[in-house]
């Protein structure tokens, strides 16, 4: 038990080292405790305040199950979606495992020690949601003993369920995909998983119906909330501990957390060991990519593909920020915005318009087509192919294999990115907002034509932009963070040919008055044709400039 908690003492302190040092260098040692503890004081006060002005305000009108049904859906889903990254940081993002296992500690106590650092730091959550509102609630309607020994139990035991799920479910991802052998491949996988939770609890708030009043639509919300929250069985009972005064429910709540955290420790304990001796310990960086036989025979373009995906993903920062923000962030955005009701109303109004089919198709269209730039320039994938090189960037110099065909590969992932967010955005968007005027689905083929072109032509910019001046100042590609690489003049030009596809329907409608059913076919077979020719002159010059680049 001691080894445990000594354990448990140094990964907590190892958690907190960066930001330790970097506090108590300002401020000493008592003065990083007592400011600290100020600040918890202060937050906890705040946060039983609003608790307690909540009471006031909905307390009488019987919403209080609805009210702990948001405080634990929130306290669950924040909980789960943090303890991912500090889950994989502790069990497989630090060296100590190297140091631990000689010691004369049982592989039980590391494996539990890590999972006690990683419960402790998910409090936080507990303490803002559970802690102090509900502490306000129960001050502001004059609970008993029962409500606070329920109270004290529920700040304890609350981040026991949605830490064993990330817990768990990234044991078990580690161990999928441990043949990938980098943390940086898992990490991006539970942030997309987290990203999908935050996503679908933004619909679970929209579908509520937040114009008939405070008590209809906590009552709305709540009805989807209470649902929600059995995804954590646990925050159920809690919840009925709250509201009943059967001690059924408390059993219940305590005994299903617990258990939680039990299968926890022992997914952990079974193949945590067996994971980490085939997952490197590093800080992140990518390892150099060496192939293998099978790849040896592959053709030579389909080769270098393969080779430019693999850095790509194997690069969490570059794979986060140049492809899963513009593809799904981005994107996602466009969705809540078309769920708004003041869209549908737009939209409506403009149909209803004599004589403005027409326009109205065109606004639309170019809006469609703006939104896809902007999302499409942040994706920066061709616009680094060189400068993620780093120092191996001479290797596309003396290589038998044409420069020329080493930019098109790079250009190539970039170029299908730029494809799923156009069929994402223009697609979609197309098809929810056209058709309330009653255009054809034809318009739509054509705008995501348009902009495939419009794709095409960013990504090569993009490349050429770099070529000029890449920045490789780095060791190996793994080196390279999405915020250190310098882009700006590409991002700016990929923005300007967006820009250039996107006012194009507008003339057509304006100044030609042709309808979007001409129009449209005319403006993407011209818009691929000057997409091909002038991309075929941009990668021939990004060819020559890497080339003369010394």
């Amino acid at each position: 038990m001691n080894s445990i908690l000594l354990l448990t003492r140094l990964q907590i302190t190892q958690m907190l080292g960066g930001l330790r040092a970097a506090i108590e260098k300002r401020t000493g040692a008592n003065g990083a405790m007592a400011g600290t503890i100020l600040i918890g004081v202060m937050l906890f006060g705040g946060l039983g305040y609003v608790g307690y002005a909540a009471y006031g305000i909905v307390g009488k009108l019987g919403l209080a199950k609805t009210i702990y049904d948001i405080l634990f859906l929130m306290c669950g889903l924040l909980t789960f979606t943090f303890s991912l990254p500090t889950v994989l940081s502790t069990f497989f993002g630090s060296s100590d495992i190297n140091d631990l296992l000689p010691l004369p500690v049982s592989p039980f106590a590391i494996v539990f020690s890590k999972v006690l650092s990683v419960l402790t730091s998910s409090y936080l959550w507990t303490f803002l949601f559970i802690a102090g509102p509900l502490a306000g609630w129960g001050i502001a309607a004059g609970e008993g003993l029962e409500y606070w020994v329920v109270y004290v139990l529920a700040v304890i035991f609350a981040p026991m369920m949605p830490t064993a799920y990330a817990g768990t479910l990234s044991i078990l991802i580690a161990t999928v995909f441990k043949r990938v052998r980098r943390k940086d491949a898992i990490t991006t996988l539970t942030t997309i998983i987290s990203l999908g939770l935050s996503i679908g609890f933004y619909f679970v708030i929209n579908g509520s119906n937040l114009k008939a009043g405070v008590a209809q639509a906590l009552g709305s919300l709540g009805s989807g909330v209470g649902s929600v929250v059995m995804a954590f069985p646990a925050y159920g009972f809690a919840v009925y501990a709250f509201t009943h005064p059967d001690p059924l429910g408390t059993w219940l709540f305590v005994l299903l957390s617990l258990f939680s955290l039990l299968v926890f420790v022992v997914v952990a304990r079974v193949l945590y060991m067996r994971v980490v001796t085939s997952l490197s310990s590093g800080a992140g960086h990518a390892e150099a990519y060496t192939g293998s036989e099978a790849q040896e025979q592959t053709p030579v373009f389909k080769a270098l593909l393969t080779t430019e995906l693999h850095k790509i993903t194997r690069n969490s920062s570059v794979l986060l920020y140049y492809v899963i923000y513009p593809l799904v962030i981005s994107p996602a955005l466009f969705g809540v915005m078309l769920m708004t009701d003041s869209t549908g109303k737009l939209i409506g109004m403009i149909g209803t318009i004599p004589g403005a089919k027409t326009l109205a198709v065109s606004i639309i269209l170019s809006m469609l087509l703006l939104f896809f730039s902007l999302c499409a320039c942040s994706n920066k994938v061709a616009a680094t192919g060189v400068s993620r090189e780093g120092s191996n960037w001479t290797h596309m110099k003396f290589i038998p294999v044409p420069v020329e065909t080493q930019v098109l590969a790079k250009v190539t992932c970039g170029f299908v990115i730029n494809v799923l967010i156009a069929l994402i955005i223009i697609g979609g968007g197309g098809f929810v907002l056209l058709p309330r005027i009653g255009a054809s689905p034809l318009v739509i083929v054509c705008c995501i034509v348009l902009a495939i072109g419009a794709a095409w032509l960013m990504v090569c910019a993009g490349a050429w932009t770099e070529s000029r001046s890449p920045n490789v100042e780095w060791g190996n590609d793994g080196d390279v963070s999405a915020k250190t690489l310098k882009s700006g003049a590409a991002e700016l030009r990929a923005i300007l040919v967006g820009l250039a596809y996107s006012v194009a329907p507008l003339p057509a409608a304006i100044l030609l008055n042709l309808d979007p059913l001409i129009s449209m076919p005319i403006l993407a077979i011209v818009g691929v044709a000057v997409a091909v020719l002038l991309g075929r002159v941009l990668l021939a010059t990004t060819a020559r400039n890497i080339e003369a680049f010394e």
